[in-house]
């Protein structure tokens, strides 16, 4: 196969980054990278340099798009800031089943499969991991400073509790656990947070979900 004359090469490391995220580093040859992105072996080279150095390509762009969208969930005014919480557990419970093919994170595959073969890549995904606890970290401070946290609780403890949480669901996600059985455990988590008497009071019963998406 030849080089595609003008291919777009955002979506080609777009393609690649799913066939990483699908059968991880180790489990990926260079041909299947190659057939994923639609190119030859040479021009794959030629465009991107080696497996490693694409890795890291995919790895940096799914990052950067990740921590970009948790941003987007978990930041703004500190009265809504327990909703964007329970948001950001919602998600978490959606996320794998919310993927046409049940693809699971980049971070959490990089983790679990013990991939050290760059620590540029390990570096990055430990900077990727870093960021969203700070963006958690601060959406908890804001529901403290509204009055919908214990102010007395750890914020850093708290975030790192829902980023657990958020790969623990990924993991039942795709061990078959439906759509609905994760909102619920996203209910359950969101129940036992130090919410405040007031916030207590407020909180209404979401609808049960229907089924699995």
């Amino acid at each position: 196969m030849g080089r595609p004359p003008g291919f777009d090469k955002d979506k080609v490391v777009q393609a690649v980054e799913r066939q990483f995220r699908r059968t991880g580093y180790a489990g990926t040859s260079v041909d299947d990278i190659a057939k994923a992105g639609g190119l030859g072996r040479g021009s794959l080279y030629a465009a991107f340099g080696d497996k490693s150095q694409l890795y890291l390509r995919t790895l940096e762009a799914y990052c950067d798009r990740t921590e970009t969208a948790w941003v987007t969930v978990l930041e703004g005014p500190d009265d809504t800031a327990l909703e964007r919480l329970h948001a950001y557990l919602v998600k978490s419970a959606r996320f794998v089943h919310d993927d046409p093919d049940g693809l699971g994170c980049m971070v959490t595959g990089f983790v679990v499969e013990g991939a050290d073969h760059d620590p540029q890549a390990s570096a990055r995904v430990k900077q990727a991991l870093g960021k969203i606890e700070v963006s958690l970290t601060e959406c908890v401070q804001a529901a403290q400073r509204h009055g919908d946290l214990d102010t007395e609780a750890d914020a850093c403890e708290i975030s790192q509790l829902l980023m657990a949480i958020n790969r623990g669901m990924e993991v039942l996600a795709k061990g078959g656990l439906d759509t609905a059985a994760l909102e619920r455990v996203a209910d359950q988590a969101f129940a036992g947070l130090p919410l405040t008497a007031r916030a207590r009071s407020q909180q209404t019963p979401r609808p049960a979900a229907s089924g699995a998406s």
